[in-house]
């Protein structure tokens, strides 16, 4: 998950996905400190998309946990019972202390 949360916000800041962050070398100025490629991000509109896309997470997830009978985050805060894992193994349910999926 660590990873995706991480590559989901990319396009909204203009990246393709040409994997090229490592070398420095970023085509649309993101991951890179070169002037002449930097110049190419526009924060100003990687921003606004930045929001619509974390509003559009907020909004699916409150919509799953309406379905759930859930009416907050908090009320998830120390509460195991309504949490449930999905392509888990039998060990990570038993370490994390929750349920598989559908049960």
């Amino acid at each position: 998950m660590p990873v995706t949360a991480f590559i989901a916000p990319c396009p909204a800041l203009g990246c393709h996905l040409c994997r090229t962050c490592q070398s420095g070398k970023c085509n649309w100025g993101i991951a890179t400190q070169r002037p002449e490629l930097v110049a190419r991000l526009d924060p100003h509109t990687g921003s606004k998309r930045l929001i619509n896309l974390m509003n559009a997470w907020r909004h699916e997830i409150k919509e799953l946990m309406g379905g759930m009978g859930i009416n907050s985050i908090e009320s998830l805060r120390g509460n195991r019972l309504m949490l449930r894992g999905i392509g888990m193994t039998d060990k990570e349910l038993e370490i994390l202390g929750i349920s598989q999926a559908g049960e």
